[in-house]
């Protein structure tokens, strides 16, 4: 029993050997973990950030489905459809969604949605459709 505890006293570190021994320890992590907190960092603000740009994507999105009036509520056939208002709303729907994929480009939308531009064109003023409030993410 006296061999454990001289022992154990031998082996107790000071409290300045222990500042050092911590000072050394963190002088080790400083030099060789401080690029990998500023890489994870890094990586950390891009996710963030590549985050808040789906999110404000998203949030256009949702803007546009009720702007349109498509998104919030199904059609009910117990009151009954107004068909060509739903049809309306579809037209409508397609032409945003090929004027933002194209860039505003109404021919290349015309092409895309298979119709004369001429005939896009006439919908886009019945239809009364604002090309320039369309926010545009050309993916064409």
């Amino acid at each position: 029993m006296i061999q454990a505890h001289t022992k154990l006293i031998k082996a107790t570190v000071t409290p300045n050997e222990k500042t050092q021994q911590g000072q050394n320890y963190l002088k080790a992590v400083g030099e060789s973990g401080a690029s990998d907190l500023r890489e994870d960092a890094e990586a950390f603000r891009e996710k963030v950030e590549d985050l808040a740009r789906q999110a404000e994507i998203l949030a256009r999105e949702i803007a546009t489905l009720r702007w349109l009036g498509l998104g919030s509520e199904p059609v009910s056939m117990e009151a009954g459809v107004d068909f060509y208002q739903e049809v309306r709303r579809f037209e409508i729907s397609l032409i945003v969604q090929a004027l933002r994929f194209t860039g505003g480009s109404q021919k290349k939308s015309a092409v895309l949605l298979k119709m004369n531009h001429t005939t896009l064109n006439t919908k886009i003023k019945a239809y009364r459709i604002k090309c320039e409030a369309i926010s545009i993410s050309a993916g064409w």
